[in-house]
């Protein structure tokens, strides 16, 4: 249980801290468009938190893993490691695919509004 509080706490802490600093980008990304960054944001969020309380459940054993001793040994810390190592190897993938998507869907977003406001979108030369 000591494991799943750890989880929680890292899920608590490290959360916050990328949603605080991902909505200056976020919001450089949907400037055509702010409430529909808000709007995915948001879904962002609640995905992240579905994801990583998956994993914390996963995590989670009910009975003593085999090789285990009644006092603490290094095969229970080195369980709690790689369940740790595990959440934020997962977290740190899903950040980085939102980092690299996020352009990209952004200017899906503006296009289509573009397109709804009857304005033809700018296609840039690179």
């Amino acid at each position: 249980m000591i494991t799943a509080g750890i989880l929680l706490a890292v899920v608590a802490g490290v959360g916050p801290v990328i949603k605080r600093f991902g909505k200056s980008y976020a919001g450089d990304v949907f400037r055509a468009n702010p409430r529909t960054g808000k709007s995915y944001l948001v879904l962002m969020d609640f995905a992240y938190y579905l994801i990583f309380g998956a994993y914390i459940l996963f995590a989670v054993r009910f009975t003593r893993d085999t090789g285990w001793a009644e006092l603490v040994s290094g095969n229970q810390l080195q369980a709690t490691a790689v369940r740790v190592g595990g959440l934020l190897i997962l977290m740190g993938i899903l950040h980085g695919v939102n980092v690299l998507s996020l352009p990209v869907i952004g200017r899906l977003f503006s296009i289509n509004k573009q397109l709804d406001d009857g304005i033809p979108p700018k296609i840039e030369a690179a």
